[in-house]
């Protein structure tokens, strides 16, 4: 065999292994989470998270994924003491509240985007995994107060009753583990970082996904 030959040949194995490499893979996970506060990291509201993802293999290593994460957040509420403020109300009797407390319920944070993910040990042994997203978080609420007169004081304040949505963009940061449970059946397990350090809108995810590969 000539050396232009036997260039061709590992050429054409590298091609074979490639494409064998190459799939689709669709599946879902579950973890838990907990939204950012001052200190950037993590704060006391915490709730389980579910995922759902579909992703192609690119190579035996590389893979990239389109996800969408929820997290349930639980309801509260907070009390406002009468200041100065109460004062910009368009009505007289609201004027004069002592107080008024606002509930929030319904409450729960979206996370979407594109991710791509790097495989040490390639698709098919277990090994590290390391990745980068970007998308959009958005969070929706339901707000409702108490008593009768206090919207007429949030409507002053710049707030609303209802429902309420609000969003920014998200990156995100991936470190876990992950390999092959049988030819089709995937785990993965690790931490999801999104807006690392943005304080409220930064969030913590501690994942374990299955997906089928196809």
């Amino acid at each position: 065999m000539s050396r232009k030959h036997a260039w061709i040949a590992l050429a054409l194995c590298g091609i074979c292994r490639t494409a064998a490499a190459q799939g689709f893979e669709v599946g879902g996970g579950i973890g838990r989470g907990c939204t950012g506060d001052s200190s950037g990291f993590c704060s006391g509201q915490t709730g389980p998270m579910w995922a759902l993802h579909g992703g192609y293999w690119i190579t035996d290593y590389v893979q990239i994924a389109v996800r969408f994460a929820a997290l349930p957040l639980d309801d509260f509420t907070h009390s406002t003491p009468r200041d100065d403020r109460f004062d910009l109300a368009d009505d007289a009797e609201a004027r004069r509240l002592t107080r008024i407390d606002v509930t929030t319920r319904n409450r729960s944070r979206w996370l979407s985007g594109g991710e791509i993910l790097y495989h040490f040990a390639g698709s098919r042994r277990f090994g590290f995994v390391l990745g980068a997203g970007i998308g959009e978080l958005s969070n929706r609420m339901t707000l409702s107060c108490a008593p009768a007169g206090c919207e007429r004081v949030l409507a002053a304040l710049g707030s609303r009753l209802g429902t309420v949505t609000g969003g920014t963009g998200n990156v995100t940061g991936i470190a876990g583990l992950s390999g092959p449970v049988t030819r089709r059946l995937r785990i993965s397990g690790g931490v999801r970082l999104h807006n690392f350090a943005g304080e409220n809108n930064s969030t913590t995810e501690a994942f374990l996904t299955a997906g089928v590969r196809f």
